[in-house]
């Protein structure tokens, strides 16, 4: 399924606001130029530009291989020893456009200054962001597959964890101490298989925060908190966590995964238009039923070609199309985290599931 040609609502913005053109310049991993130039196969920095007549990818790497994908009309090279946006400024001269130029609020700054000194005024616009909030069938396809990955990647963790020992108060795996780093190269390894980046894999084991660099000991009864967020070639995310718990005896651990369970299968349902104050409502109720505070950071946040990004619960409107990860978070110092995250899609009737992993805490 082809991914959309997103230049319309940028000329349409054009047009409402008088301005001659739409410039944005970066790095090939900028979310706005993955968006606009499909620039997961080229290197280096990079510009597009976009007029009332035609759309221009400048690129100072590699513009045989961004022809290839480039949805505008045409790739430019973007000059030796020239800053991109010193080549920005004079393609615009050379079209003899003037007036105002648009561009995001993260364009850089050098950019803005070549821009402003060839005579325009620039201007900051959100139409990229706007547009990217509600993914399009072909987008959420891209995501569901990327999420596949982070499924592959939970098994691996689970097999590694079910497959552990208790030796001398620790879990040993082949004849090793398990620990966070070993049980995330795996993930990672897994999620390569699938043909995706393995991107941010975090651990978090008993109380502390799940992060890509601990090196912790996995000790049995202790919660084990996996995050995955993949990346695919597109450049489009994945979302998923899961807890799991190695030789526990239940007590807290099972009460807090039957909130953060409950607080999921209560709150995917009102991910419809508009419901972003009934999600928040029905995550932090079902947890509070069960006896705890919910935590300031269980939450929906969007997930696309960033790992958070708009839209977030507290934003009001939910469009359909948007791609929520849905994360509930419950912590006690002396027990542990719990942690449970879904990919979920806005639709008219309720949340949709991207992909599916159980919940269990048993691995």
């Amino acid at each position: 399924m082809t991914l959309p040609v997103p230049f319309e609502p940028i000329r349409e913005e054009l047009r409402d606001r008088d301005a001659c053109a739409f410039v944005h310049v970066g790095r090939e991993d900028d979310p706005t130029l993955r968006y606009l130039g499909r620039t997961g196969r080229v290197d280096g920095e990079l510009a597009v530009v976009v007029t009332a007549e035609s759309a221009m990818l400048l690129a100072a790497d590699a513009p045989a291989a961004a022809r290839e994908t480039f949805p505008g009309d045409s790739v430019l090279p973007a000059g030796a020893g020239i800053p991109t946006g010193e080549r920005v400024a004079t393609v615009l001269d050379d079209l003899g456009l003037e007036g105002t130029v648009l561009a995001p609020r993260t364009v850089p700054h050098d950019a803005a200054l070549y821009l402003e000194n060839s005579g325009h005024d620039v201007a900051s616009t959100a139409v990229v962001g706007d547009a990217r909030v509600a993914k399009t069938d072909a987008e959420r396809l891209r995501q569901s597959t990327v999420q596949s990955a982070a499924c592959a990647g939970m098994r691996r963790a689970a097999a590694v964890l079910d497959s552990a020992h208790v030796h001398e108060g620790r879990l040993d795996w082949e004849d090793a101490p398990l620990t966070a780093l070993r049980l995330r190269r795996e993930v990672d390894a897994a999620i390569a298989a699938e043909g995706m980046v393995p991107g941010f894999t975090a651990i978090g084991v008993g109380d502390e925060p799940a992060t890509p660099r601990s090196e912790t000991a996995i000790e049995p009864g202790q919660t084990v908190v996996v995050d995955l967020a993949p990346q695919g070639p597109d450049g489009y995310h994945g979302r998923l966590v899961r807890t799991f718990v190695v030789d526990g005896d239940g007590g807290w651990t099972r009460r807090a995964q039957l909130a953060a369970e409950g607080a999921l299968d209560a709150a995917i349902p009102e991910l419809s238009p508009g419901g972003a104050d009934a999600v928040q409502t029905e995550l932090d109720a079902e947890v509070t039923a069960y006896g705890f505070e919910p935590a300031p950071d269980s939450g929906g946040y969007g997930v696309g070609l960033e790992r958070h990004e708009r839209p977030a619960l507290d934003a009001g409107e939910l469009p359909v199309g948007a791609v929520l990860a849905l994360d509930v978070r419950v912590s006690d110092p002396a027990e542990g985290t719990v942690r449970l995250a879904d990919l979920v899609a806005v639709t008219e009737d309720g949340g949709e599931l991207l992909g599916a992993f159980p919940r269990s805490l048993v691995p």
